[in-house]
């Protein structure tokens, strides 16, 4: 009986000692700064691998004052766990029963009760992680267009939809399974406890990119242990450590990580021609934190800017064609040729891209010029637009007209262009006597992608500007190699036996349909004159 007192007063002083060392090692791990990670959407703290082998009560205290066991509870967002070392894990939900919102950070207070010495000791702690600037709830369209079985978690667990989509995704409370997932084409996340989340949307680009290439750059699960990848046909999520990327420079107390992804293409090639029909992207994700805390200062996205269009040859077809009125309600068919036009009406011309429908071109209609022959070098030569603009030496200015916007009747404005000339024929400039034969127009044109730095749209000097140039250099109506003299209609009658003359101009079909070179485009509308005797016309056909 003695012996079993003796054995017992010994063994109460060895779990005394352990029990005094557990605490102190419990005490001392509070001001451990790692104890603590803040995610996206909840905090986590671990309690050290000796305290299992404590007698040991953990809750929290909400805002009335009152203590809560923490356990599993998915209703207020806590949960437990063990790692493998035997420590213990907590996480509590942002939004969840115990963690409030203070002065702009998230708050939790916990207790740790211990019996030591058959006493009680207390210990209260205030946990904290700053809040984050929330982003941008995704489009209802944009979260509708994601399938269910499409859909990867954005974060869990997630009790609220304001903390879901203020992390920039859609929240779905019918879905048990995933309440909280991505849905905007391109998502970053910075998190406080310095990794990164980064999902991407096959629909990030036209045509679709190509999953199965969407990879980090010198990032790898490989390289990187705690780099996660997660993908489906429409999402591709990389979660990773920031220290797996590269530092950037430190700046003001702040450093920055940096990381990119990009996707390439799948390339098939078969006797020696290689095709493709996917596109490339490469982004350059910038997370920027304080060297003095674990809040993320900046989150900032960095798309590479689009590859040029690649030039080529290949069929192109355009068309020029007369309409009947100055809003090119109608156009003159085939049947109403030739029409006549007296000297200086308008004739309202228009040229347009055929079979083509991507909206992102542009028809750039450079020079235009009118000369007798089918050659568009050939001389004597007539400027009608000059550098995209009417030519300044004409004394009747050619009118740019704007198509207008889209419409039914015009769906792609940019693919038209239309002006008006005042009907005019050459003449030679040394018997001032009308020229016939045949006169041609030509048009020298390209396709043109916008961009920042061009957006293809020419920039012309104004009506006040032309008439200033003009007067100061002392030009004349010209041509390259005679005079070109506009004339007027005339009409001479007489009395009893008179014979009346009109000169006029029929004009025909000016339609042209050609195939030419993607840079530089000749459009040719052929423009008959033939002379009768009474009364006087010339007949333009194409």
């Amino acid at each position: 009986m003695g012996w079993d007192a003796g054995f017992w007063a010994f063994l109460l002083l060895l779990l005394n000692a352990k029990l005094q060392c557990v605490v102190g090692d419990a005490e001392d791990f509070w001001d451990d700064p790692s104890y603590l990670q803040c995610g996206l959407t909840d905090m986590q703290f671990f309690l050290p691998f000796l305290i299992r082998d404590s007698a040991y009560v953990l809750t929290a205290i909400d805002t009335n004052g009152k203590s809560h066991y923490l356990h599993n509870n998915s209703a207020c967002g806590t949960w437990v766990g063990q790692e493998p070392d035997g420590s213990v894990v907590v996480g509590a939900a942002y939004d969840g029963c115990f963690v409030n919102k203070q002065d702009g950070e998230y708050l939790l207070t916990v207790s740790l009760e211990e019996v030591v010495d058959g006493m009680v000791q207390y210990n209260k702690k205030d946990l904290k992680c700053p809040v984050l600037p929330v982003m941008d709830a995704p489009a209802p369209s944009e979260c509708a267009a994601v399938a269910r079985q499409e859909r990867l978690s954005c974060a869990t667990p997630v009790t609220s939809r304001s903390t879901c989509e203020g992390l920039g995704c859609c929240f779905a409370p019918e879905d048990s399974a995933i309440a909280c997932y991505f849905g905007k084409p391109l998502t970053a996340q910075c998190a406080n406890n310095s990794r990164v989340t980064i999902a991407v949307s096959a629909d990030l680009t036209k045509p679709p990119l190509n999953m199965d290439s969407v990879h980090a750059i010198n990032v790898s699960p490989a390289s990187c242990p705690g780099m996660t990848v997660t993908s489906s046909k429409s999402f591709t999520v990389l979660h990773f450590p920031l220290s797996c990327g590269q530092m950037g420079q430190t700046h003001d107390g702040a450093v920055t990580y940096e990381n990119t992804i990009e996707a390439t293409q799948d390339v098939r090639t078969w006797n020696r021609a290689s095709i493709t029909r996917d596109s490339t992207m490469r982004i350059t994700i910038r997370c920027t934190y304080s060297m003095t805390g674990i809040a993320p200062l900046l989150v900032q996205v960095s798309t590479l800017p689009p590859p040029l269009p690649v030039s080529t040859t290949g069929p192109l077809l355009l068309e020029m064609r007369i309409a009947q009125d100055q809003q090119y309600s109608a156009y003159y068919a085939d049947s109403d040729y030739p029409v006549q036009k007296v000297l200086r009406d308008p004739v309202y011309l228009e040229v347009r891209i055929l079979q083509r429908t991507d909206p992102e071109l542009v028809l750039v209609l450079h020079d235009c010029w009118a000369n007798p022959s089918v050659e568009a070098t050939e001389q004597p030569q007539w400027p009608v637009l000059v550098k995209s603009c009417p030519f300044t030496g004409d004394n009747y200015l050619t009118q740019l007209i704007p198509p207008g916007v889209p419409s039914q009747s015009i769906p792609l404005p940019y693919h038209y262009k239309r002006f008006s000339i005042s009907t005019f024929t050459f003449v030679d400039g040394r018997t001032q006597h009308a020229l016939g034969g045949l006169v041609y127009f030509h048009c020298s044109a390209s396709l043109c992608v916008p961009s920042t730095t061009d957006m293809c749209i020419p920039s012309c000097p104004s009506k006040k500007k032309r008439m200033i140039e003009q007067l100061n250099s002392g030009e004349t109506v010209i041509t390259s190699d005679g005079p070109v003299e506009f004339m007027v209609a005339e009409a001479a009658s007489k009395t009893k036996g008179i014979l009346y003359s009109n000169l006029s101009l029929n004009m025909a079909r000016g339609t042209a349909a050609v195939a030419a070179l993607l840079a530089g485009i000749v459009i040719m509308v052929i423009w008959v004159h033939h002379r009768r005797n009474s009364p006087k016309a010339y007949t333009v056909k194409a």
